[in-house]
């Protein structure tokens, strides 16, 4: 029997392809942030940028590292209460969500606000937190489970993509994918997770023509659906790695920062949508009790439920699930759904977002202290 050379070997090997690495920012925002939301590089180098519990929007300039906030705190027309997510608008506009009156505002290229518009729509019992738009003006968002799901009937896990079309009120349905693993309906005798935390599920974005790129969870490929034929990528190499208690702590502390389960409710009249969380629900043993008690599942899923990051050149950047501690790491996929790089962000940094040419960084110090830094890729 003939020998197979080595280097036929090799090629008949699925290669990783080569990761990009990031040492020093070029620039970095003097400002001092609480917690980052939203994010939107802008056409002239400028960006807007949330603070979702400070409740600013801001205008940051990282030539000359100033920042300038855009209207002001209130339930007003022109007012927002904790300011959220930040996507492009018809017009060379912003959309921006505001968790704390459950509205959009409409940011001008003039870079005041024009007019706000509710986030809730007549029959529906839930408030549509916004993953994304299209050039025409389109929302994107998912239906949650619960929304849907029959009285004593566990939520369902499979839930609707949506769009929501301002112009005529048409809210429709347009994909389906896997969402969190929802937990027993029945009494809950503390603050807890709601879902089983890492349990795999899918992930997904939209592009401006309207297409949506979505992440499958149970062998890990994107595929990408739009006018013609769904395209997808051959399935990522993956491992399911062992889920540490370090693991469970730092996403149970995670939970409780970012979700509302503090809070005094939501609505025009209310406070703010999410107040954040008394001091006493983050001391290592609130936190040690939720990583004992709540559900988690066993292994790490092949990437993070965090929602994808669409590269102004098209080139999809999808977040691995990583042990706590480890720095994040991003697959990087072409218009067919193949993985085409890697890129590994320096300790400590999490991904804001992506411009021309650029990567937006949110780095924390001891005191939790957020600020912005600017690289080149």
């Amino acid at each position: 029997m003939r020998a197979i050379p080595l280097a036929m070997v090799l090629c008949l090997v699925p290669q990783d392809p080569p990761e990009q690495r990031f040492d020093k920012p070029e620039r970095t925002l003097s400002h001092e942030f609480t917690q980052v939301r939203g994010f939107r590089e802008l056409a002239d180098g400028r960006a807007l940028i949330t603070d979702r519990l400070d409740e600013k929007l801001l205008l940051a300039d990282f030539t000359r590292g100033t920042t300038t906030q855009i209207g002001r705190t209130g339930a007003g027309p022109a007012e927002y209460r904790m300011p959220g997510s930040v996507h492009p608008w018809p017009g060379d506009s912003s959309l921006v969500f505001d968790e704390g009156t459950a509205r959009f505002f409409i940011v001008g290229p003039d870079y005041r606000i024009h007019r706000s518009f509710s986030a809730q729509r007549a029959g529906t019992p839930y408030t549509i937190y916004p993953r994304g738009t299209d050039r025409a003006g389109r929302i994107y968002f998912e239906i949650p489970g619960w929304a849907v799901q029959r009285p004593g009937e566990l939520a369902a896990e499979s839930v609707s993509v949506a769009r929501l079309d301002i112009r005529g009120d048409r809210l429709e349905p347009i994909a389906r994918v896997l969402g969190s693993k929802p937990l027993p309906p029945g009494p809950k005798m503390r603050p807890s997770i709601p879902f089983v935390t890492f349990a795999p599920q899918d992930v997904w974005q939209v592009t401006p023509d309207g297409s949506l790129a979505i992440v499958r969870s149970k062998d890990y490929h994107l595929e990408w659906s739009g006018s013609g034929p769904v395209r997808s990528g051959r399935p990522v190499p993956h491992t399911r790695e062992k889920v540490t208690r370090a693991d469970k702590m730092e996403a149970a502390r995670s939970f409780t920062v970012n979700s509302g389960i503090g809070g005094k409710g939501s609505g025009a009249n209310a406070p703010s949508a999410m107040s954040p969380v008394p001091a006493s629900m983050l001391t290592d043993s609130s936190i040690a009790e939720m990583a004992d008690h709540d559900a988690f599942a066993e292994t790490l899923p092949p990437f993070a439920p965090r929602a994808p990051r669409l590269a102004p050149e098209g080139v999809l950047w999808v977040e691995r699930a990583q042990h706590a501690g480890q720095p994040a790491r991003f697959d990087l996929f072409d218009q067919n759904g193949n993985r085409i790089g890697r890129a590994l962000l320096p300790a400590g940094r999490r991904l804001l977002g992506l411009g021309r040419g650029t990567l937006y960084l949110i780095a924390t110090d001891e005191s939790g202290i957020e600020r912005v830094e600017r690289y080149r890729r």
